[in-house]
This record gives structure tokens, C-alpha cells and sequence, in this order.
């Protein structure tokens, strides 16, 4: 495992056009980085056809390409056999490496009712690093992290859109998530729009450590890019100190019995 992993995390608009938000990224791009993570529905909420979502991993391919990096592409409503889902690639200099789907569409923001759940979770190995990628609302059930943190991720990608009010409640959830879990949790989150119940959605991306600090905290309301450089070391540390992934992996809670009285 390569002792550093240099991050690259976005904050933006929804874009309707594939090519200015492609256009968008280039012009933040400011440093070399390893992993760059996008937001949620950062190309719009339109349901892709297969081939348009080939089309946006293609435009993704050519950048992971350019900088030796892998490409969290956020995540887009793609219409698979008649099925909508929400589909994150996870993009190499050669296309599309693997992929997590959203296992449970928000009911309270009614995307359920056209967003079909996923059964598939992604990790891809890069220069020794494990990442995994859960899209927005999955992180609220640990059940889903959990499944990641059984191979051993040492980062939990996070394409998110969060209302405003939600954002120091989804920075505690990441710290949680992260310290749970040893892991870092990066949080790419969308700004400049409204929830369907005209909440503002203003950002406030962040990256979480496995022991507790924030790395990043990202201003709200402004669109941007901020370098992070995640180290192995606090990823090993967290997991020798706390054994909380061994203590997983031995299954022992699987023998917990929950016992209901009356009084």
C-alpha cells in the first residue's frame, strides 16, 4: 500500500450538458491527484440512455488518462432494460473499471418512485488503496458500508446531495462512517440547486479520517476542487489500535441473542 493517496474532491453545479461539465472539471484540476471524486447528479438528473452513460464515461476515460487517475464519476440516473437506477463509475485511463449502484433510492426526497434500488457495491485497488464507492443516502445505513469494510477499503467515496440543513448532520455521519470503519470517507457533494421540496443545496463536501479529524471541510456555497492527501499511516494506526475490521470479520455479533421481556 503506497504510503500516500493524493485526492482531488469537487463541488458543483448540476450541469445539463456532459461536455461543460467535463469542461468544468478540467479548469479546476490544479494539481496531480490520484483519485478524483465527483458529486451525485452533477450532470443532471435526465435518465441516461446506455449508450449516452457510455458516452460520459468515455469523456471521464480521457481525464483519468491524462492524469494517471482514477474517476469517481459521481452518479447518474441511467435507464438499464427499462429500469432507471443510479449508476457511479469508477473510470481508468481504459474506460470503466467497475461500478456501485444506489441499493435504496431516497423515499423522503421521492426518488424512489422513479429511481429503481441497485445490488452492486464497487471497490477498486489502486497503488495498494482499496475504494469503495456508496452513493448518497446508502451511507445512512451501516449495513452498506459495512459490506465495503468486509474486503478491507481503505476509502469510502461519497457522491452526495445534501440540503443545507442536512450538512453538519452528513459531516457527523461521515466522521461516524469513517471511524466505524477505519477508513477515510470522502464526501464530493452538489451545490446551487434546490431538493424537490425547494430546500437549498449549497455543498459542504469534506473528507473524514479513520481517527476522528476532518482533513477537509469544505466552504458552502461555492463551487471548487480541494486537494487532500490521505495517509496509510492513519488508516494503520486506527485498525491496529482498535480492531474494529477483526473484530467484524470474526462474526462474533453474529451469535448476539436479543432477548424481550414484558414488565
Amino acid at each position: 500500500m503506497r504510503d500516500e493517496l493524493r485526492v482531488l474532491v469537487t463541488q458543483t453545479r448540476r450541469f445539463d450538458d456532459l461536455r461543460e461539465g467535463v469542461n468544468w472539471l478540467r479548469s479546476v484540476i490544479n494539481a496531480e491527484a490520484d483519485l478524483i471524486v465527483l458529486p451525485e447528479n452533477w450532470i443532471g438528473i435526465r435518465a441516461l440512455t446506455e449508450g449516452e452513460f457510455h458516452e460520459y464515461v468515455d469523456e471521464l476515460s480521457v481525464i483519468a488518462r491524462e492524469l494517471n487517475a482514477l474517476v469517481i464519476g459521481g452518479s447518474a440516473y441511467v435507464d438499464v432494460n427499462g429500469r432507471v437506477k443510479s449508476i457511479c463509475p469508477m473510470v481508468g485511463a481504459k474506460g470503466l473499471i467497475n461500478y456501485s449502484e444506489k441499493i435504496f433510492p431516497s423515499r423522503a426526497t421521492g426518488e424512489r418512485l422513479r429511481v429503481s434500488g441497485g445490488d452492486r457495491l464497487g471497490i477498486v485497488e489502486m497503488h495498494g488503496w482499496l475504494i469503495g464507492c456508496v452513493i448518497c443516502v446508502d451511507a445512512m445505513y451501516p449495513e452498506i458500508t459495512r459490506a465495503l469494510a468486509r474486503y478491507g477499503v481503505h476509502v469510502i467515496a461519497n457522491p452526495s446531495s445534501i440540503s443545507e440543513d442536512r450538512v453538519n448532520f452528513w459531516r457527523s455521519l461521515g466522521l461516524v462512517r469513517a471511524f466505524e470503519n477505519s477508513a477515510y470517507y470522502v464526501a464530493s457533494m452538489g451545490t446551487g440547486y434546490k431538493y424537490p421540496d425547494g430546500r437549498n443545496v449549497v455543498g459542504g463536501s469534506f473528507v473524514a479520517s479513520p481517527n476522528g479529524t476532518y482533513p477537509l471541510l469544505a466552504p458552502t456555497g461555492v463551487e471548487g476542487a480541494w486537494n487532500v492527501t490521505l495517509s496509510s499511516a492513519e488508516v494503520n494506526y486506527a485498525r491496529q489500535r482498535r480492531g474494529y475490521i477483526e473484530d467484524l470479520l470474526s462474526n462474533a455479533h453474529a451469535n448476539v441473542r436479543v432477548s424481550i421481556t414484558g414488565y
